[in-house]
């Protein structure tokens, strides 16, 4: 019998892979539930964590449906020894914390040998923050699990499967067997930022050329298998504008030789001899997992208007703590914070939080020193509103801000500018200015050791 590397797809971007006797587990998302409440895979399953035994857990990025504190942390319970690869210090230090004894950051374009199959890291070209994808060879084959990156244009994606190739000592002609591809342009935040959110008919065409450019045998599209839940779920028509179903037909149409595979949670994609074969129950029939039905899917592209944003308050506290502890949050922190990332210039940040009976409006004015006053300036220059009770969340270290942007209840927008003689320049700067006060890493770090 052949020899094969096995591709467990375990939903979503998670995927544990059989390659040599080693067992290679990627972006592990053990529960449905995550990112704080605000996201479910789709379509729901059931992870046996004991069953993964993996020698080796890949994190791609920071992204909370990638690099999920509690998975991470049944993990290292169950074996602090498996080694946890990463592109990101910040992951890397949240590893450490919950348990795990051997923590690597790899950058991008590293060549990794694991006493069996080869590895070559993908960069992510203009993410602000690191990312990875990861190319997977060995005698059977190359798996390309491109995750979420970015690889630039068709011309970029060519010429780093050449330095790939190059790097694996493969020719660089039909080097990818398998290609776990990127397809979705997802609009998680465009909307939230005061972006597009029609039909992104650019950025999709560049997915489609990107992902014919790889050269694959053959493509499954990949991580984007999760839907808005709760109050988040309005979000579900403003995401996703585009259905794997359409996708495939475009894709095929595009990569007339190339084989379309579905993305099937609990299936299992072989491969051997330089050729893919899917089992499609077949990481069901070895216990990694149950699905537990199919539900109708909820994301139907429907971007016609954005809800105003409510706060859930969730745990029914009592709104004028929340509104205390907010209004003392934002003269304490948020505007020495802003005074400072100002560096002089005169500004005029609008802070709206938002509780269930009402909203506070604060605007904060920088220049000589920072002003604060309780009103909504008109003339404002950058804008955010946030969930009240939510917000609270993150200051007492309940969530973290990735789990407000992403559910569509931390919002921002700006105007700023400067003219002189040679026209009108935007002024860079953070619109989401509440990081500014407490970063993101910070609210991430604070959450895990509440945890």
């Amino acid at each position: 019998m052949l020899a094969a590397m096995d591709w467990h797809c375990l939903g979503h971007a998670m995927w544990l892979a059989e390659v040599d006797g080693l067992r290679l587990l990627f972006d592990p998302l053990i529960d449905d539930a995550h990112h704080g409440g605000v996201f479910e895979v789709y379509p729901p399953r059931r992870i046996d964590a004991a069953s993964l035994r993996a020698d080796f857990v890949f994190v791609s990025h920071r992204h909370p449906d990638h690099f999920d504190l509690a998975s991470l942390r049944r993990l290292a319970a169950l074996d602090p020894d498996t080694v946890v690869v990463t592109s990101d210090e910040l992951v890397a230090a949240c590893a450490r914390r919950v348990g795990f004894r051997s923590v690597r950051v790899v950058a991008p374009e590293t060549c990794i040998d694991l006493d069996g199959p080869r590895l070559v890291t993908s960069p992510s070209l203009g993410a602000s923050e690191p990312e990875w994808g990861v190319v997977v060879a060995s005698a059977d084959g190359v798996v390309y699990d491109q995750i979420d990156t970015a690889l630039g244009t068709p011309a970029d994606v060519r010429a780093f499967f050449r330095r790939a190739a190059a790097a694996l000592g493969r020719d660089a002609d039909a080097l990818v067997t398998l290609a776990l591809a990127r397809w979705q342009p997802l609009l998680e935040v465009e909307a939230m930022l005061a972006g597009a959110v029609g039909f992104p008919f650019e950025a999709y065409a560049d997915e489609l050329e990107r992902c014919a450019a790889i050269g694959a045998r053959a493509v499954c599209p990949a991580a984007s298998g999760t839907r808005h839940v709760g109050p988040h779920a309005f979000m579900n028509r403003l995401v996703y504008p585009v259905t794997e179903t359409r996708f495939i037909e475009d894709a095929t149409a595009r990569m007339p030789g190339t084989r379309l595979l579905r993305h099937v949670t609990g299936a299992t994609y072989r491969v051997a001899g330089g050729d893919v074969s899917v089992d499609a129950s077949g990481a069901i029939d070895t216990g990694l997992v149950s699905v537990l039905g199919h539900l109708a899917d909820p994301r139907a592209f429907r971007p016609y208007e954005i809800p105003p944003l409510v706060d859930p308050n969730q745990a029914a506290r009592p709104e004028d703590e929340l509104r205390a502890r907010a209004a003392a949050w934002v003269a304490d922190a948020l505007v020495p914070a802003l005074e400072r990332a100002a560096a002089g210039r005169r500004l005029r940040y609008v802070l709206e939080i938002v509780f269930p009976r009402t909203a506070d409006l604060f605007t904060v004015t920088t220049g000589a020193t920072a002003t604060l006053t309780r009103d909504d300036h008109v003339d404002w220059d950058v804008r955010c509103a946030v969930a009240g009770s939510l917000l609270v969340d993150v200051l007492e270290a309940r969530r973290h801000w990735g789990d407000l942007l992403l559910g569509g209840m931390l919002r921002a927008a700006t105007r700023a500018h400067e003219v002189d003689a040679l026209g009108l320049r935007p002024i860079p700067l953070q619109p989401l200015f509440v990081y500014e006060a407490l970063s993101y890493e910070e609210s991430v770090l604070r959450a895990l050791d509440r945890a």
